[in-house]
């Protein structure tokens, strides 16, 4: 089986599952309602992990630059330094 074979059929595969799992939701949805509060409030707490998440590694890679910056700065530095 080819490689895009393969994917298309995996993807065929996957929109079909969701499809009937849509379906079954749907038909019993008055069971699972007690529950979307619950899954509400969880959705919401994965939000503010995410964007949390999101802000510390903006940082990481902030302090990762500055880090990297200031040593080929120092290096430059040097160089120039056992040149002369």
């Amino acid at each position: 089986m080819s490689k895009q074979a393969l994917n298309t059929s995996l993807w065929l595969g996957g929109l079909i599952t969701g499809a009937a799992v849509g379906v079954y939701l749907y038909k019993n949805k008055d069971q699972y309602e007690p529950q979307k509060e619950k899954l509400n409030s969880l959705l919401s707490d994965l939000q503010g992990i995410a964007g949390d998440l999101k802000s510390r590694l903006l940082s990481a890679g902030q302090e990762g630059l500055n880090a990297t910056k200031t040593a080929l700065q120092t290096a430059k530095e040097t160089t120039q330094e056992k040149i002369k």
